[in-house]
């Protein structure tokens, strides 16, 4: 070999040597850059020079590569249990808001105020003619209704706030997924087909961490060095395109839905895990059916208690009174979709009572019902053509039922085998169509003496009292055989087992995160010990090579002034 391929072999270990100092330096350097990854210089000997005699010298060292040290596999394992987390995180932080509305176990819960809404009843039913206690069973419901709309609203504020999160959400989505669109661009043409663009690639690497955990993505590594990016199997991202995210609110009958979409061309999006998809399933799995279940269960007892409140008496009648609900068309039958009654009107009937408030004496009358042949006109005209000259029938300026007593008459009813008395609101306890306006009768509230607590007009009954007491107990149709008690308990129950089992979750999820993490950690984290022993290698190199040139210069310089 010559003196000048030995000269080479100098420079090689120079250059080597240098790359893989600034590569030590550069890793120390970034040793606390959140989503760095650790380079690592890559050499090889170069092939060697054949001497006489057929003998092979090696001509130095060349610098392969500087690799990004990265797990693709592990790097997915991670994102997904990234999403995961993300989503037991959002579970977990609704489930306990819903817990924390319903408040079971305090003083005001609504199990705490059902039962002494019907435990008033009961007391009524032992004296009946006490007004003390009748102030007591209308002030109990008062706050029974209270807690109901205060647990609704609380609901719907719930909901509002899930909606306008998943606003922000998907606008930060998008943000990432253009960066993404953007980053994939930039690599393309940065690399051109030769080395990584190792910075760019932790940049978008970064970013689509942050977006799994909004969604549970899948990411497919083209050989241009592009990323695309899917949804479920819709692809959101294809190379420099970002195809977009929107959510889409659509609003049908009062309820409002929303969903997810691809902004490119409206495709329906199936969000599973991050932030996104729990946002969505605790929109649709949670909160939308204890909305639901809480609007059933306020239905049936506005109609239970008021069914059997209409057929009571007080302790006097009424000199007139005007029905709650009203019909949207007079003329449509009472079951019809015209009518929009909030409850059903059987077969059968009721009876009226029209009593001389001097004498006492009493006028009964049954008005024959058919809630799927009979409109509220035709209920009018068969009430005026039954009743005696004390009172009359009419329809009020809200299309409801209207029934008025002459001076000295008072109304009374009993004896409603059809629900019609329910369904209007005549002599009813509650007022309100759902949770949202559940309220006791204002003509209740400002006269005690209205309360129903007999039954068949007997002085001191108590029938009406007891009936409403029971309610609390009786096995209901609309509540799917259950009682309201039972269908109450059943949902605090329920969600009380699902926010324990989140709970649970969002540990189990953390823990494979922070598994997962370490790992990636272990093969592209930072040691600042092992980059302190790579530095200290590759200066002994630097400096043996430097060396070796001076030594190769001196020998070089000897030859020279031996010439002249």
């Amino acid at each position: 070999m010559s003196l000048n391929g030995a000269l080479q072999v100098g420079r090689t270990a120079l250059t080597a040597s240098q790359a893989a100092i600034q590569v030590a330096g550069n890793n120390m350097a970034n040793a606390a850059t959140e989503g760095f990854h650790r380079r690592s210089v890559h050499l090889a000997p170069i092939r060697g020079e054949v001497v006489p005699p057929n003998a092979f010298i090696g001509q130095g060292v060349q610098l392969m590569t500087v690799r990004r040290e990265i797990d693709l596999a592990l790097q997915a394992r991670f994102r997904g249990a990234v999403s995961q987390e993300q989503s037991s995180l959002i579970d977990q932080r609704f489930l306990s808001s819903l817990e924390a509305i319903q408040g079971e176990l305090t003083e005001n819960d609504l199990s705490s105020l059902m039962s002494a809404f019907f435990g008033a009843f009961s007391e009524l039913a032992n004296s009946p003619d006490d007004n003390a206690i009748r102030s007591v069973v209308i002030q109990q419901g008062v706050s029974l209704a209270g807690r109901i709309g205060d647990v609704q609203r609380q609901y719907s504020d719930l909901r509002r706030e899930v909606d306008q999160r998943l606003g922000v959400t998907v606008e930060r989505t998008n943000a990432l997924l253009d960066e993404v669109a953007r980053l994939n661009r930039e690599i393309v043409t940065t690399e051109s087909g030769q080395s990584e663009a190792s910075a760019l690639r932790d940049q978008r690497d970064r970013a689509i961490d942050e977006l799994a955990a909004y969604a549970e993505i899948t990411v497919i590594n083209q050989a241009s060095g592009a990323a695309d990016v899917l949804i479920g199997s819709v692809p959101v991202v294809l190379g420099s395109v970002n195809r977009g995210m929107l959510l889409r609110v659509t609003s049908e009958g009062g309820q409002t839905s929303v969903s997810l979409r691809v902004a490119a061309d409206g495709t329906t999006l199936a969000v599973r895990g991050g932030e996104l998809g729990g946002l969505m399933r605790q929109r649709s799995e949670t909160i939308d059916p204890a909305i639901d279940r809480l609007e059933t269960f306020s239905l049936a007892l506005i109609h239970e208690v008021n069914r059997a409140h209409s057929q009571g008496q007080g302790t006097r009648g009424m000199t007139s009174v005007a029905g709650t609900y009203g019909v949207n068309d007079t003329t449509a039958t009472l079951n019809a979709a015209g009518a929009n009654l909030p409850f059903h009107v059987g077969h059968g009937s009721f009876r009226i009572h029209v009593t001389h408030t001097e004498t006492g004496a009493r006028s009964t009358m049954e008005i024959p019902v058919s809630g799927n042949a009979q409109s509220l006109d035709d209920i009018v005209q068969s009430i005026n053509a039954a009743i005696p000259a004390g009172a009359a029938a009419s329809i009020g300026t809200d299309r409801n039922l209207v029934l008025t007593a002459s001076a000295g008459f008072e109304l009374t009813f009993s004896d409603d085998t059809s629900g019609v008395l329910a369904a209007l609101g005549i002599n009813t306890f509650f007022t309100g169509r759902s949770a949202a306006t559940i309220a006791v009768q204002d003509r209740i509230i400002e006269s005690p003496g209205l309360l129903a607590a007999g039954a068949g007009h007997l002085p001191g009954s108590n029938g009406t009292a007891l009936a409403i007491a029971g309610l609390g107990e009786k096995a209901l149709d609309a509540l799917g055989g259950r009682s309201l008690r039972e269908h109450w308990r059943d949902q605090v129950s329920d969600l009380a087992v699902r926010t324990a089992r989140a709970t649970t979750a969002l540990a189990s999820a953390a823990v494979v995160r922070e598994s997962l993490h370490a790992q990636i950690q272990a093969v592209s984290g930072v040691s600042l010990d092992e980059e302190a022993m790579n530095l200290l290698t590759f200066q002994r190199q630097f400096q043996a090579a430097a060396r070796f040139v001076s030594v190769i210069d001196e020998s070089i310089q000897t030859l020279l002034s031996l010439v002249r």
